[in-house]
């Protein structure tokens, strides 16, 4: 499954809940700025995250529970943020330590509850793959022991279906919000040595990390954007590969869609896979210290290690596709409506394009 650009978390948990690509439902990046509100969103703030005027579009919880069909969610991104004043009717906030056996334990209490009160609808974040790829990056030692528990959380919940005589009954989907790259300090891009200090001067704090989204500031002068625009491509035409493309906001290619709101900052460098764009005194060089994170996303989303993915199995699948089919890859955009179809809903509006049905490869 090919993730959403850019290939980050919040933004991608937010598409595959509501099928809208992140220039459509508003959140372009884990950290932006909107300039009509003139604030900034920060995901790990919660007092600013949690405010509804962020979230465009309606996620399958809420699309779920507005049609009569109760819902629960467990840590998934944006799943503490009412949607038209309307939030899941079972919610477990994120908590860092919390393991996938004890997140599958809470799934099959649920699903013990009386018919009645028992929610149809139930999705679940993991999060421990993408701390554990941070922190050692994709090859890393502790990497496969989460990988590990996490098949067998999954495998805990298969167990626990059969065992309440209901695995016929349920629908499994099984997919990642993104890949992982490896980095060293091998693949640093100091945008210090390229961007004048008064250029630096004119613009507020860099976005969208991987990418460096380049905003100036509201007091600085009508040349600036194009000062720092011209330093930049004067770089890349000085360099034999400067490693990161440069776009305007309004010329960054279609297939990304990624260009039609001003919450995208008006400059974006896109590094290549593991790249990092940061500052000289961000890191020392010659340290002899490890930089940080050994492993990163957020880049080109068509990337091979960019991609996510998907499985699943349940009885409406069964009636489609033979055991072990194999579909051809497709953006995670198409995830809302394939739910939607699962569970006999209307699907809010959406940019899916497969009606919820994928071609066998």
């Amino acid at each position: 499954m090919t993730p959403s650009f850019p290939s980050i978390t919040f933004p991608n948990h937010w598409t595959l809940a509501t099928g809208l690509y992140p220039e459509a439902h508003g959140i372009v990046a884990n950290e932006f700025y909107d300039p009509a509100l003139k604030e900034e969103y920060i995901h790990k703030n919660a007092t600013i995250s949690a405010d509804p005027k962020w979230w465009g579009g309606e996620p399958i919880w809420i699309t779920s529970k507005t049609q009569g069909k109760r819902s629960a969610v467990i840590m998934w991104p944006g799943s503490n943020v009412p949607i038209h004043g309307i939030s899941s009717d079972y919610y477990v906030p994120y908590i860092r330590t919390t393991t996938a056996m004890e997140k599958m334990d809470t799934v099959l209490s649920w699903l013990d509850l009386p018919l009645e009160v028992r929610p149809q609808s139930i999705n679940v974040y993991i999060q421990q793959i993408d701390q554990k790829g941070h922190g050692g990056g994709p090859d890393g030692k502790q990497l496969n022991s989460v990988l590990t528990m996490t098949d067998n959380a999954i495998g805990r919940l298969m167990v626990g279906l059969a065992e309440r005589n209901i695995d016929r009954h349920v629908h499994i989907v099984v997919v990642s919000d993104h890949g992982m790259a490896a980095s060293d300090k091998s693949r640093l891009i100091f945008y210090d040595e390229f961007i004048s200090s008064e250029s630096e001067a004119f613009l507020r704090e860099r976005e969208a990390w991987p990418l460096l989204g380049l905003r100036p500031k509201e007091d600085a002068p009508d040349y600036a954007l194009d000062k720092i625009y011209k330093e930049i491509y004067d770089y890349t035409q000085r360099v034999d590969n400067p490693h990161f493309k440069l776009y305007r906001r309004e010329e960054v290619p279609e297939r990304f869609h990624y260009n039609s709101t001003e919450r995208i900052a008006p400059i974006l460098l896109i590094p290549d896979v593991g790249y990092a764009i940061i500052r000289s005194t961000d890191f020392d060089i010659n340290s002899g210290k490890d930089y940080h994170p050994m492993g990163i996303h957020g880049y080109d989303n068509m990337a091979y290690e960019m991609r996510a993915i998907f499985a699943a199995k349940g009885p409406k699948i069964d009636e489609l596709y033979l055991p072990n089919t194999v579909v051809k890859p497709f953006c995670n955009v198409e995830i809302y409506r394939f739910l939607t179809k699962l569970l006999d809903l209307d699907p809010a509006p959406n940019n899916a394009t497969l009606n919820g049905a994928f071609e066998i490869l």
